[in-house]
């Protein structure tokens, strides 16, 4: 009979900490996403790229935790800024932010969108528009990263950075 007050303990405090795994669609139909897995976040997105990738003959892009650094700090500077544009409010580009956070190889291109709308429709907009959908698909192009800051009424700012391994 001890048991079961230990288990609904132990119940209880994993409810606490789980966060959701499945795909985020925006504010309106999956709440804030900080109760979602960011990483699985970033997979996902990653996955729907090299999907579009390899149908064009394109090596996948791999996770690079200093792009996802960079634009996850780029993501907040363009909420403090309230623009949604690829200049830091210290005038850094995504080349400087990207070395900054690590990368040593060439920051190809940066994506950012202001929205209330969750991963796979900012994606499905980046590819609508040939600029942003040539930066996910230049072919030689190694390393993605990705990066989100939410306001509490549920505006995401986005930030997809890729970059090329320096041969």
């Amino acid at each position: 009979m001890r048991k079961f007050p230990v288990y609904i303990f132990f119940l209880f405090l994993s409810a606490c900490v789980a966060s959701h795994t499945d795909a985020y669609y925006g504010f309106r139909l999956s709440g804030a996403i900080s109760k979602y897995d960011g990483q699985k976040i970033i997979l996902r997105q990653l996955d729907m790229i090299n999907a579009l990738r390899r149908e064009k003959g394109f090596q996948p892009l791999i996770v690079s935790n200093e792009l996802n650094a960079s634009a996850k700090t780029h993501a907040l500077d363009i909420y403090n800024q309230k623009r949604a544009w690829n200049f830091g409010s210290d005038a850094s580009s995504p080349q400087e932010r990207g070395r900054v956070s690590g990368y040593d190889g060439i920051v190809s291109g940066e994506n950012v969108s202001e929205t209330y709308e969750g991963e796979f429709s900012v994606l499905q907009v980046w590819l609508k528009y040939p600029i942003s959908r040539d930066v996910i698909l230049n072919p030689l192009s190694t390393h993605f990263g990705l990066g989100w800051y939410q306001e509490n009424d549920g505006k995401t700012w986005w930030v997809q950075d890729i970059g090329q391994a320096n041969r």
